[in-house]
């Protein structure tokens, strides 16, 4: 039988090719036609329209089957992908889709077959509408997403959901919650809700939900009673009560739009919908004049008891230290823009020192930290060098992300900080060239290795002994057993001792074979440069596995 080789096994190739850059899976797929079968699906997995390919109809008809992720495909008049999608038919099983639909409802159309043929598949979807001329007024929810393109709430797989520039009733927004069940993210960052069609009179039950309560899952409910809130519009009093989505853990939009929908109508806040919310990102804070953090702290209170995360990306803002100080409680992770990061914001930081694990900034657009070469920054958190120590030396900080910050390692070493970190992204002043900053990490990822390999020949020689002890046991047993079933077979009892006395001697001997070192530490040698003194601090942190300090991430 012909030796098989570990390329021969499909299984392997699939793993390899998933490491592969496309030029070297293309090539893989020319070999032969085996290798063509795994290596295909997997060259044609991912299109990215942002790279402008040049795909001929043929060629996209013949291997749509494999196609299961769609990147910024952009419909227009002029442009080829609605050609492409119209000879498409093969593309049904995308798990990943982000779409931008035009003026034209022509040809949107296409855009809307693509997703109907998918929509039981699809777990990410991010649809953008391009803004045009005239402005565009209210958009209703079947216009931008007919109600057939929709994900059926019985089949749908979809976890996130992104809506760019789509205006929608709070009416269509209850009816995109009800068709995804097992929606996880939602981002309404460039969205926005107007109230049109989200309240319901108790005389006019149903009017524009499409909701029957006998198909109702006992979960996401709807009453009239339970819950019920009264609102006055016009005179007119209404009892609402929101749908209620109880698998959404992540909300993206604007301050505005979720504390205060609608300023023209009485409009709860969208965080009546998910009471299972985990972490909200907001944006455009610069509106706190009319949201007011009290607002905010009394919604969160009464409707997402489970939100512990909080993200800011906006231009520097007030409202940043205003919401961390008083809106939030318990919080465990925050994330922010560098310039949002104050000494009011730092102290505000102080009031979660029980519960805040993770402080993050948003990386620059064009921040790269694959690059090998250390690039300038301009530090923006100079000023708060010493308020930032004491950050770290009060909050029990798990994960540390300040790209644009530069620490001096002198104040570093002063006073252990508290918490036990496991992810570091920060710069250290003089760690300013490549060689400098592996010279560093490589001595942090050798002593680390080194201790694990010792605390395994430790773990390893514990094994062995207690497998001898439970030897020693089966053997006296035995002994014990053959005595009694016969008695000219016997095991004297000096060989007993002599038996145990040599197992002890060896076990002693494993133990100083193999000692188990106390810490990392103990294979480091500090030879007091800054990179030495850098590697002490990093070997410190005993839960610490990934590294960034301004040249690609290192881990152990």
């Amino acid at each position: 039988m012909k030796q098989q080789k570990p390329l021969d096994i499909p299984e392997i190739r699939t793993t390899v090719g998933w490491h592969l850059d496309p030029c070297d899976v293309y090539s893989c797929a020319l070999v032969c036609r085996d290798w063509a079968r795994t290596f295909v699906p997997i060259l044609w997995h991912t299109i990215d329209f942002s790279r402008k390919p040049q795909i001929p109809l043929y060629v996209l008809k013949k291997h749509a089957r494999h196609i299961r992720r769609l990147e910024y495909l952009e419909l227009s008049e002029k442009g080829d992908a609605v050609r492409m999608l119209c000879f498409s038919s093969g593309i049904r099983n995308l798990r990943h889709l982000s779409i931008a639909f035009c003026e034209s409802e022509q040809v949107n159309a296409h855009g809307f077959d693509l997703l109907r043929r998918n929509k039981t598949s699809l777990a990410f979807l991010k649809i953008i509408r391009k803004p045009f001329e005239p402005e565009f007024g209210i958009v209703p929810v079947q216009f931008c997403i007919p109600p057939d393109v929709l994900v059926d709430p019985y089949t749908s797989n979809l976890t996130e959901l992104s809506l760019h520039n789509i205006r929608l009733t709070r009416e269509g927004l209850t009816y995109i919650l009800r068709s995804s069940p097992n929606l996880k993210k939602l981002d309404l960052t460039t969205s926005s809700i107007v109230t049109g069609g989200y309240i319901e009179t108790v005389s006019a039950r149903g009017t524009g939900s499409n909701f029957d309560p006998e198909q109702d899952d006992g979960e996401n409910t709807y009453s009239e009673s339970q819950d019920a809130e009264t609102v006055v519009v016009d005179g007119l009093v209404m009892r609402w009560r929101p749908f209620r989505h109880q698998g959404i853990i992540e909300l993206a939009a604007t301050l505005q739009e979720i504390f205060e929908p609608d300023p023209s109508a009485p409009s709860p806040s969208l965080l009546r919908h998910f009471p299972r919310l985990q972490e909200l990102y907001l944006s455009e804070l610069e509106l706190i004049s009319s949201v007011k953090s009290s607002i905010v702290r009394s919604e969160v209170k009464a409707c997402c008891p489970d939100l512990c995360t909080v993200g800011f990306s906006s231009s520097p803002s007030p409202a940043v230290e205003e919401l961390v100080t008083h809106a939030f409680e318990n919080l465990s992770a925050v994330h922010l823009e560098h310039h949002n990061y104050t000494v009011g914001v730092f102290h505000g930081l102080l009031h979660h020192h029980i519960t805040l694990t993770s402080i993050m900034t948003y990386a620059d657009p064009g921040t790269s930290f694959d690059s090998k070469q250390p690039e300038p920054i301009d530090d923006f958190f100079k000023d708060q060098g010493r308020v930032i120590q004491l950050l770290f030396q009060i909050l029990p900080l798990k994960t540390v992300c300040f790209h644009e910050h530069e620490m001096k390692i002198e104040w570093m070493e002063e006073k252990p900080w508290r918490g036990t970190l496991e992810e570091l992204s920060v710069r250290i002043e003089g760690m300013d060239t490549e060689q400098k900053i592996e010279k560093a990490l490589s001595a942090w990822v050798e002593c680390w290795n080194k201790y694990s390999d010792m605390v395994r020949q430790a773990e390893c020689a514990s094994s062995s002994s207690l497998l001898i002890e439970d030897n020693k046991v089966n053997v006296s047993g035995t002994a014990k057993q053959v005595i009694v079933a016969d008695s000219t077979v016997k095991l004297e009892q000096g060989e007993g001792n002599l038996m145990t006395s040599q197992l002890n001697q060896y076990q002693g001997s494993v133990g100083m074979l193999f000692p188990k070192p106390s810490s990392p530490l103990a294979f480091f040698l500090d030879d007091g440069s800054l990179e030495a003194r850098v590697t002490r601090f990093l070997l410190q942190q005993p839960n610490l596995r990934n590294v960034w300090l301004g040249s690609g991430y290192w881990c152990h």
